[in-house]
C-alpha cells in the first residue's frame, strides 16, 4: 500500500466537510512552527472569505478532528483565506488564472533560474506555456514545477529569458 504524505490524508479528510459548508478547499499544510506544530487550512469561495467563514470553518473542522483523532502529537488548527497569492494546486486553479501573472518554483534550475513569472498563456495536464515579460512563451512540463502561486501586480518580477 502507497504511503500517503499527512498533509494529503487530511486534505481527503477535510475536503467532503468543508465543501457541505459551501467552500473549497484550496491547500493543506501541516508544519512545525517553532516549537509547535500547525495545521492550516486554506479556504475559497466565489464570494470571498471573511472572518466568519474561517472561524465557521474551523469549528467544524475542529469537531471532526476531535472524533477522527487523526494527529498524533498535539497541533493548533488554522483556517485562513488562500490570499491574492493564492497557491495554484489544481487544474481548475491554473485555468482560473489564464492570462494572470503567476510564479513557479522549479524542482531544477532552468536556466539557472528555479523561481520563473509571467502570465500564463495556457495549461494541460501535462504542461503550461506563460509569457515572460521579453515576450518569450516558455513552455515547461507540469511534472517540472515544484509549487506555483498567483501573483498580484505589486508582486510580478520582470526576469531575463529562461533559455
Amino acid at each position: 500500500m502507497k504511503k500517503v504524505s499527512k498533509e494529503v490524508y487530511l486534505e481527503e479528510l477535510a475536503t467532503p466537510l468543508v465543501e457541505l459548508l459551501g467552500y473549497e478547499l484550496v491547500d493543506v499544510t501541516f508544519e512545525k512552527r517553532g516549537k509547535d506544530w500547525c495545521l492550516t487550512l486554506f479556504i475559497d469561495s466565489e464570494s470571498g472569505i471573511t472572518l466568519d467563514d474561517c472561524e465557521n470553518v474551523s469549528r467544524k473542522i475542529s469537531e471532526m478532528l476531535d472524533e477522527k483523532d487523526p494527529i498524533e502529537q498535539s497541533y493548533f488548527l488554522e483556517v485562513s483565506s488562500p490570499g491574492i497569492n493564492r497557491p495554484l494546486k489544481k487544474e481548475k486553479h491554473y485555468l482560473a488564472n489564464i492570462n494572470k501573472n503567476i510564479e513557479i518554483h522549479l524542482f531544477s534550475p532552468l536556466a539557472g533560474k528555479k523561481d520563473i513569472d509571467g502570465v500564463l498563456k495556457s495549461y494541460t495536464e501535462k504542461e503550461l506555456s506563460m509569457e515572460l515579460a521579453t515576450g518569450e512563451i516558455l513552455t515547461l512540463e507540469n511534472s517540472k514545477i515544484a509549487k506555483a502561486n498567483r501573483l498580484d501586480e505589486l508582486n510580478f518580477k520582470t526576469l531575463p529569458t529562461a533559455e
